[in-house]
């Protein structure tokens, strides 16, 4: 929602404001001037209260609750029938808002199945889980929801909880849409999330120095419950493909040295196919990948197996193995920043910059555009020499 705020009307103070529709305008302190400091401060307060009572579900549409003066001059009957007209209304909308906002989040999913791809499903099952956890089970207690989803939240990094905020509020806005609520209090609630250095796209991209990457190899490889995964991370820092299509591949897909991503592992953990962005693309492999893949492959190997099977057969879960795996290695190297296992993408992307790869090529070997490696992908490279003139 809007902020809310009081206006110079010819030297006077008025609060002008839309809410479901219906358009208010009002003196809050009639008499005062907008020159008037006090006053003025105390409209901002009446002003402040006014949006956080459309966003919680208590605004008084008869605005008597916002006029200090109100009652003034006014009959015992006219004060009385407005309170019940205030009290009706109020009472009508908590009760539109008082629904299960799992079950509104549920049927939005439903909806929103019919057009998204499986493995863009991910973000709506995690929210479904979190709101499965959450004490707050009405839509009309948004501020405690929001609250609660920042208190539960693990990280330096904010942006999940964002992204949570952007469905959910989405989610509303297609209940108001549907007649399931008569407004949306989740509209206006960004401010509840705290803002962290991670929060923007570009503090997002945070790769791996060279050093770093190479520990966290050896880490693996070292590691006497998760060296399996090895050759899986090594492969993943080395070519920069999203996790999804490295878990889908099969060595049908592997020919002299040239590797073609054509499918993808959903998060339900089903192949799909094509990749994100397009429906196939083929890389050549350096010297370093080639080893790799020699390393894994079996004399056994069909072509319908996969690359990076998972300990007991199967698919990888990369759930699973970002929360076991990588952290638990990740926490074993003290020197080193934790990050998203994401960021392996972000770190392979910046190395072939920096090698001084065109981006154009980079844009095509992963899979994205130029545009979008720079905006999403390309970390840091101020140690990068500029060339001379």
């Amino acid at each position: 929602m809007r902020e809310i705020t009081p206006r110079n009307n010819k030297g006077a103070i008025i609060i002008r404001f839309t809410f479901s529709g219906k358009e208010y305008c009002f003196s809050p302190i009639p008499g005062s001037k907008y020159s008037d400091p006090l006053a003025l401060a105390k409209a901002e307060e009446i002003a402040n209260r006014i949006r956080q009572d459309c966003i919680t579900g208590y605004f008084d549409p008869t605005l008597t609750k916002y006029k200090p003066n109100a009652l003034q001059g006014r009959t015992k009957e006219a004060a009385i029938r407005d309170a019940e007209e205030a009290k009706a209304e109020v009472a009508a909308r908590m009760s539109v808002n008082a629904i299960d906002l799992l079950q509104l989040f549920n049927d939005f999913t439903k909806f929103k199945s019919k057009t998204l791809a499986s493995n863009s499903m991910i973000d709506y099952n995690r929210i479904q889980n979190k709101l499965r956890k959450c004490p707050h089970k009405l839509v009309r207690d948004a501020v405690y929801v929001m609250q609660w989803l920042v208190s539960d939240h693990e990280g330096t990094s904010t942006s999940s909880i964002e992204k949570q905020w952007k469905l959910i509020n989405a989610c509303c806005k297609w209940g108001v849409s549907t007649n399931k609520l008569q407004s949306n209090p989740f509209e206006g609630l960004r401010n509840l999330i705290p803002t962290t250095k991670h929060t923007d796209t570009q503090d997002d991209i945070n790769p791996f120095t060279d050093n770093e990457r190479k520990q966290i190899i050896q880490a693996f490889y070292a590691s006497d419950r998760y060296k399996h995964y090895a050759p899986l991370v090594e492969f993943l820092f080395g070519t920069g493909c999203r996790p999804e299509e490295a878990l889908a591949l099969q060595w049908k897909h592997v020919k002299e040295g040239k590797i073609t991503f054509c499918q993808r592992l959903t998060a339900s953990g089903v192949i799909e196919p094509g990749t994100k962005t397009q429906q196939r693309r083929s890389i050549t492999v350096n010297v370093a990948m080639q080893s790799v893949l020699s390393e894994i492959k079996t004399d056994s190997a069909l072509p319908n197996d996969y690359l990076f099977p998972a300990k007991k057969g199967g698919l990888i879960d990369w759930h699973n193995f970002s929360n076991r795996a990588w952290k638990s290695v990740l926490n074993s190297l003290p020197n080193i920043e934790y990050r998203n296992p994401y960021q392996m993408r972000h770190t392979a992307i910046t190395a072939m910059v920096k090698s001084g790869s065109d981006s154009t090529i980079v844009a095509r070997w992963v899979g994205n555009s130029p545009n979008m490696i720079s905006k999403k992908y390309l970390g840091d490279v101020s140690d990068i020499v500029m060339p001379e003139s």
